[in-house]
């Protein structure tokens, strides 16, 4: 739509624009019908001219609306624009904003009386920044179908994220470090898809003035085996779970938010030429001509995709989801840390050999007696194809690493079992197993790779081990060859036994057992006052009993009780109308 000034019917310059309904006529502020009008730029909310120019301080405006605008802003706010935050639909028009509050849905503002840029197809809308300015950067994601937008310091916290380390440890972004960077975000304005700053693709490699050499980013930098690790810029503790930035050959580490005026600029910056690094990027290796094609299903399409019988009866024998399409925001959060102290003492009072028969037969009973839940939000992620197998988007490098060092695990060598009443049968191999249930299985395994790869030792479980195995016993059903794996796991769990074992020899542990005891005291009070409770009430039933059968009042309260059991509340009549005479 064109700005060009036209003559109206009165014969005054005006202007037709897209953010108001009426013409702008040209305003001459010195006319006595101005005297009292708040003439000021709906725009740039001046009432000067926004820079000097020979425009001076011109308007157009509606009198009848007491809408105004400078022509220079006029002049410098195209009336359409079109968007990269924004590809689905095709222009978005400048539109006036009046008496009510509008969010911009990239940089999460809200204004009153404020100009936007709106789709008329949609909900989306961007703020006069954002859309003159672009905004924000697109950045490719590789966990992620979309491009993803960086926005600095909203309004409001990241609420759900969806980077898979978060969603299985929520102990990390419950710390004081994610809190310092919560008010900037990467978010995809195609979907609901978002990520802490913490989580987000960041700049491999920045240079900053607190150290003389560049300082890589890395996901886990332990110094020392101290059991303490600080920031060399704030001096204050860090956990080390969280990336940070660190110097290598100084052994100088900084946390994100320390750093964060560099890693913002770099963000805003023209990434064309900057590497940025995604969580767990470095543990991979794999080929680049192991490539993937999108696919437009989830992996809930996918289970329904299964047609043969037995495979969805194997399925739902261990397997458990949600049918529905709605995705739970639930995350599995880190068992806190307070041991279990009575499985602690069991567990030390067992030889290696005997853990290892005790906690596998444990493993394998409650595989045969329970099912794993599939969350909704596995169920939600979209899919691709890898080498012909239907995979979640998030489990693409495990997938490609797995494919490089192993080839294809799904073609033999593993065991089946199906299960009948309450005996386990094994017998022979099936030679045919649907791509989606071989799909299913490679889903299976690079989860448990994903999640080996990403889970420090501190923070393994035995609910976690248990997951494993379930995951990995139900692939050897469908004749995968997880042998590699499975020898993996053996050793992580004959490290989680001493790791049991070391916590009933650290000094604190004789403190926790006195806890542990003040506790059961503490509690063993309360039954016993409970009980003095139970023996009172039996006295009082007995004085009860007695006045029942002596007293005339009570026997015949009693009795009238007895008689309207079964009857309305609204049909009881006054049994004792002496209580209500005047």
């Amino acid at each position: 739509m064109s700005n060009s000034i036209t003559t109206c019917p009165l014969g005054q310059h005006c202007i037709q624009h897209s953010s108001h309904p009426h013409l702008l006529l040209l305003v001459d502020t010195t006319d006595t019908i101005y005297k009292g009008v708040n003439v000021r730029c709906f725009a740039c909310r001046s009432k000067s001219s926004p820079s000097e120019s020979s425009d001076g301080g011109v308007y157009y405006g509606c009198n009848r609306c007491e809408y105004f605008l400078h022509k220079q802003c006029i002049d410098q706010l195209p009336q359409e624009i079109q968007t990269s935050h924004h590809p689905n639909h095709n222009r978005l028009f400048l539109l006036m904003k009046r008496h009510k509050y509008c969010k911009c849905s990239t940089c999460g503002n809200t204004d009153k009386d404020a100009l936007y840029f709106e789709c008329p197809q949609c909900d989306f809308q961007l703020c006069l920044e954002c859309g003159v300015s672009g905004g924000t950067r697109t950045i490719k994601y590789e966990d992620h179908p979309h491009l993803l937008s960086f926005m600095e310091k909203i309004n409001n916290a990241v609420e759900q994220c969806n980077a898979y380390t978060c969603l299985k440890q929520s102990i990390m972004c419950n710390t004081e470090e994610f809190h310092k960077t919560n008010s900037s975000k990467f978010q995809c304005l195609d979907c609901d898809f978002k990520l802490h700053l913490l989580c987000g693709p960041l700049p491999s490699i920045i240079k900053h003035d607190s150290h003389m050499h560049s300082l890589d980013l890395v996901d886990l930098f332990i110094e020392d085996n101290s059991g303490e690790y600080y920031c060399d810029v704030c001096e204050e503790e860090r956990n080390p779970r969280i990336r940070v930035y660190c110097c290598r050959k100084c052994k100088y580490i900084a946390h994100v938010h320390c750093v964060i005026s560099e890693v913002i600029n770099v963000l805003k910056g023209d990434l064309r030429d900057v590497k940025l690094k995604v969580l767990g990027e470095d543990l991979w290796e794999f080929p680049k001509e192991i490539d993937h094609a999108a696919s437009p299903l989830t992996l809930r399409d996918l289970i329904h995709k299964l047609t043969h019988q037995d495979e969805i009866h194997f399925l739902k024998n261990h397997f458990n989801w949600d049918e529905g399409d709605e995705v739970s925001t639930t995350t599995t959060e880190v068992e806190p840390e307070d041991d279990n102290i009575d499985e602690v003492l069991k567990f030390s009072n067992l030889t290696e050999f005997d853990f290892l028969l005790f906690i596998f037969g444990e493993f394998y009973s409650t595989f045969n007696k329970r099912k794993l839940r599939i969350k909704s939000s596995d169920l939600a992620w979209t899919l691709i194809d890898i080498k012909g197998y239907s995979i979640p988007l998030y489990l693409a490098s495990p997938m490609k690493a797995l494919l490089h060092k192993y080839g294809d695990i799904s073609r033999g060598g593993g065991r089946r079992y199906i299960q009948s009443s309450s005996l386990i049968q094994d017998i022979t191999p099936r030679r045919y197993y649907s791509q989606e249930l071989k799909s299913m299985g490679f889903f299976f395994v690079c989860k448990v790779m994903k999640e080996m790869h990403t889970t420090l030792v501190i923070d393994i479980t035995k609910h976690l081990l248990q997951q494993w195995h379930h995951y990995l016993y139900f692939v050897e059903g469908a004749d995968f060859n997880v042998d590699f794996l499975m020898a993996s796991l053996e050793n992580i769990t004959i490290n989680f036994y001493y790791q049991q074992v070391s916590k009933v020899l650290h000094m604190n542990f004789p403190m926790k057992i006195e806890k542990k005891k003040d506790a059961m005291q503490k509690k063993m009070a309360e039954l016993q006052k409970k009980i003095e409770e139970y023996n009172a009430g039996l006295e009082k039933r007995k004085e009860l009993h007695e006045s029942s059968r002596k007293e005339k009042s009570m026997k015949q309260g009693l009795e009238n009780a007895m008689k309207v059991n079964w009857k309305l509340a609204s049909d009881i009549r006054l049994l004792n109308k002496s209580l209500y005479k005047v």
